[in-house]
């Protein structure tokens, strides 16, 4: 696996925050364009403008403020080292993280199955029938779809009602958002029938089938990644 990626779109949106912040036009305390407005500009969907916010603000960058993003610090060697990272993503980065996340998801699932409420169960519910809508369209959108996984399993990380635990996996999500064409290359009716099985055992309270449910899902996920990534 080379790691070398090009082309991507939100290198390109992180390239014109640089070039905006060394040259002055953004300062600590602006109020940066919106998603939509930099998707408009770049002619790009949200989700790369959505990435590189979120790749700024776990730099530090930017944050997130009442009245927007903000313009949090101008530290450009902070951004350039995750820069290095995006553009250089190696196996063993990516397994480690996965691992890290395994982890953290099955602890989460074993929690979200005593401490879920009715409304985690909903908020989930409503994510795979989304989910399985779309996985039912011959054209579905395979952007929406990985938003939709992701989605389920933020849910299960909210419903472990452990904000330190939700804090750890955003952060460390970052990084995985950033490699996500290795870690998410599609999202099939296997995927769904997964996220179904560990929604029933975390809404039945069985902590330890939902976890355990979690962990086969997971290592199969890291199994593909693996796979695709000899591929390559």
């Amino acid at each position: 696996m080379s790691g070398k990626k090009t082309n991507k779109y939100y290198e390109t949106i992180l390239d014109w925050f640089r070039q905006q912040l060394n040259s002055g036009a953004l300062k600590e305390g602006d109020v940066i364009p919106s998603e939509r407005e930099l998707a408009s500009r770049f002619g790009v969907s949200r989700v790369p403008v959505r990435e590189a916010f979120r790749i700024l603000e776990y730099i530090g960058i930017i944050s997130n403020e009442p009245d927007g993003m903000t313009v949090k610090a101008v530290n450009m060697q902070q951004m350039n080292l995750k820069a290095d990272f995006a553009r250089d993503v190696t196996m063993e980065t990516l397994e480690n993280l996965f691992e890290v996340r395994i982890i953290l998801e099955t602890e989460a699932a074993y929690y979200a199955a005593i401490r879920r409420t009715d409304e985690d169960i909903k908020k989930m519910r409503t994510t795979l029938a989304s989910m399985s809508a779309l996985l039912k369209k011959p054209d579905g959108d395979e952007e929406t779809l990985i938003q939709y996984s992701h989605e389920f399993h933020f849910s299960v990380i909210a419903s472990a009602k452990n904000p330190v635990l939700e804090n750890l996996y955003r952060n460390m999500y970052d990084l995985l958002e950033i490699s996500k064409e290795y870690t998410l290359s599609s999202v099939s009716e296997s995927t769904l029938m997964d996220h179904e099985a560990i929604l029933y055992k975390i809404e039945l309270g069985d902590s330890a089938e939902a976890s355990r449910y979690m962990k086969l899902h997971l290592m199969q996920a890291l199994k593909k990644l693996q796979k695709a990534t000899k591929e390559v």
